[in-house]
Parts: structure tokens; C-alpha cells; sequence
């Protein structure tokens, strides 16, 4: 994990070079650089791999956006330090947002820039994410999934799906144990509640060929935010896969988000 101030603000990021061409992974919320999820499609096919904290998460100072416009300014310019040519850029979830501000994009269950979550759902973020309140909320879901993972985890998956919990964890398969090392790297830090402010909309700029994978079982972005981006973008491609959760690289039908991926890259 490495840190670089950039115009006086500090931006947090992980690098592993392989080939010329890179990809840039802006996670969603409750995740930084230090999560390793969502890489391997990239790293099989040979592409160097950089991740960013967006500002608020990891060690990614506030300041260093907090909106998409002005925090993508200083990616740009962490990518020429680094020497990093033939950009594409995955963004996850409310990643998305920041992502297609940028070059060639693929989205993963993204938020569109309607209003998300919603009301209940942000009054209850604005609960249990809140400054001094969040360590001990992840802190419980952390104690929960060490101490008997597989009690809670149907509970807990049930936030990430539209299927019964148990029938999620189910259809994971053996990927349920990589859900919950993700879980158990979850931290929401102060970036959460910059994920909840209103975004600037920048669909009517966006003209780069643009792949979208979403799921209906996703249960905390529905899948109507993937269909309104598809159809506000000029060059935007719509793919529907069928995995269980939120989390379009594991369980069931994570072979065909890796296939649309790579079909996308050698365009």
C-alpha cells in the first residue's frame, strides 16, 4: 500500500504491473485499495492493475475530491507519475460514478446518478455509518462473521441480495468464504457519507464505449440504475449476468461477468 500527495492531498493506492495496459479499479462503498476483490479477470489476462482509495476511505484524504470531477483530475495525474498508459477503468458500485468521468469504462452493478440509496436506506446509512458510530458497527458484523460465520452470514448477505439470504449463500457456493473476507475488510471511514451526497451528473458527457454487467438479484443497487445509465449513454453496452449477490465475481454466474469482461478488453 502506497501513498502520494498530489497537489497537497494525500491519495492512497495499490500497484501490480504486468503488462502495458492498465486497469484502474475505483471500489465501492465500505471498501479501499486494501481490498483485493474483483482483480483476477485482469491480472489472467496480463493487464497491470492499479487501486485507488476514493477520498475518504483508506489513508485517500477528503480533500482529495470529495466530488468525482475533482478527484479524477488528481487520478489522472497519479497515472502519469506512475507511467501508466492504455487506461481502462472499473468502477464498482458507487464507483461508477467517479469511473465515467474517465477513459474506456466498465461498471460493475453501478449506481446510476439517481437518487440512491433511498429514504429508508439513507436514513439508516446516516445511523449507523456516522462519524464515531461506524468502527463499532463493522466491528459487530466482523465479530459476528469470525465467530460463527455461517449462522450470520445468510442474515448478512441478505442486504446484498433480492434472493432469501440462505438461498444466496447457497448459490456462492464455494465463494461464500471469499464474501466473507470481504466483509471482513469492509470499512466505511468517512467516504460513505461523501457516497451520499448528491452527485454531479455527467451521463450526457460520457461518449467512450462504456460495458455495464448488473445483476436482478443485486439487492443494494437495483438493477434499474445499470438500465437508466444504458440508456442516457450513447456508447454503453448492457450486459445482465445472473450471480446471487451485489458481488458480480463470485458465486453462480461470475464465469459470465469474467467473459464480458474479456470480450470487452479486446475490443
Amino acid at each position: 500500500m502506497r501513498v502520494i500527495s498530489i497537489d497537497g492531498r494525500v491519495l492512497e493506492y495499490r500497484l501490480e504491473r504486468r503488462g502495458e495496459a492498465t486497469v484502474l479499479i475505483l471500489h465501492g462503498g465500505h471498501m479501499s485499495a486494501r481490498c483485493r476483490f474483483g482483480e483476477e479477470t485482469f491480472l489472467d489476462a496480463d493487464y497491470s492493475v492499479v487501486v485507488a482509495s476514493r477520498p475518504g476511505y483508506g489513508r485517500t484524504a477528503l480533500g482529495a475530491g470529495p466530488s468525482a470531477p475533482e478527484f479524477v483530475v488528481r487520478l489522472a495525474s497519479l497515472c502519469r507519475r506512475l507511467g501508466l498508459r492504455d487506461i481502462t477503468v472499473l468502477g464498482i458500485s458507487v464507483g461508477a460514478r467517479t469511473a465515467l468521468t474517465m477513459s474506456r469504462v466498465i461498471l460493475m452493478c453501478p449506481t446510476s446518478f439517481r437518487p440512491w440509496p433511498d429514504r429508508r436506506g439513507r436514513r439508516i446509512a446516516y445511523t449507523v455509518y456516522a462519524p464515531g458510530v461506524e468502527r463499532a458497527t463493522w466491528g459487530t458484523v466482523h465479530r459476528m462473521l469470525r465467530q460463527a460465520p455461517e449462522k450470520h452470514l445468510p442474515g448478512i448477505v441478505a442486504n446484498l441480495t433480492t434472493l432469501d439470504g440462505a438461498e444466496a449463500v447457497r448459490r456462492l457456493g464455494p465463494d461464500a468464504g471469499k464474501i466473507v473476507d470481504f466483509l471482513l475488510r469492509c470499512q466505511s471511514s468517512r467516504g460513505f457519507l461523501v457516497d451520499l451526497r448528491a452527485p454531479t451528473d455527467v451521463t450526457d458527457n460520457v461518449a467512450q464505449p462504456t460495458l455495464i454487467l448488473a445483476s436482478r438479484n443485486d439487492g443494494a443497487v437495483s438493477f434499474d440504475h445499470a438500465e437508466h445509465l444504458a440508456t442516457t449513454m450513447q456508447l454503453a453496452t448492457l450486459v445482465e449476468v445472473d450471480t446471487p449477490t451485489h458481488l458480480l465475481w463470485l458465486g453462480a454466474g461470475s464465469d459470465h461477468t469474467a467473459a464480458a469482461i474479456h470480450s470487452f478488453l479486446r475490443l
